[in-house]
């Protein structure tokens, strides 16, 4: 029984860090779309010189999937842990 816990314990700590990673990764690369000067102070002013872009490109959803995975998975492995 013992074993079975500790196997369930590493599983969920080598799938939340494999999230974190990704997700970290996947800001990285947001983050490097508005790296002008105006990306420098938090908007991507450039950008939204010509109208507002409509809706999340491939990136933005991969981002906005991981992160609720990421909140899921905080959650999850914190249960286990504490059993």
């Amino acid at each position: 029984m013992p074993g079975e816990v500790l196997w369930m314990k590493t599983f969920f700590l080598i799938v939340h860090t494999i999230i974190s990673v990704a997700l970290i990764y996947m800001v990285q690369v947001q983050m490097s779309k508005f790296s002008e000067l105006g990306g420098a102070f938090g908007s991507g002013g450039l950008h939204t010189v010509f109208g507002r872009k409509r809706g999340l490109d491939t990136g933005g959803k991969i981002t906005l999937v991981l992160s609720v995975l990421f909140f899921i998975s905080c959650v999850i492995t914190a249960f286990v842990l504490t059993r």
